[in-house]
């Protein structure tokens, strides 16, 4: 979709993150990898990536039985925090 940043994407990182599929299930396949999901990670600022899972993680263990919407919910904070940092920025 951003061929002319296609070069400098390390990765590409899902908002709602796969782990949420398998965990609560009621996200579809389309949904979860939509363009509105995914976000670029720079190979200027690789390790983002790393620290976008470990928050997931710990939010993982302190909310167990969460539902889809506190899901995005929580992708939505990350994206406050992380949004500038993404390619393209989100905020």
């Amino acid at each position: 979709a951003f061929p002319e940043i296609a070069d400098q994407i390390h990765q590409v990182h899902h908002a709602v993150p796969q782990a949420v599929r398998n965990r609560y299930g009621k996200i579809s396949e389309s949904q979860l990898h939509s363009l509105e999901n995914l976000r670029g990670i720079p190979k200027s600022n690789q390790e983002i990536h790393g620290e976008i899972t470990r928050k997931w993680t710990i939010w993982y263990n302190k909310n167990p039985n969460f539902t889809l919407q506190d899901a995005l919910d929580y992708a939505t904070e990350i994206d406050i925090e992380y949004g500038g940092r993404f390619l393209p920025p989100l905020r």
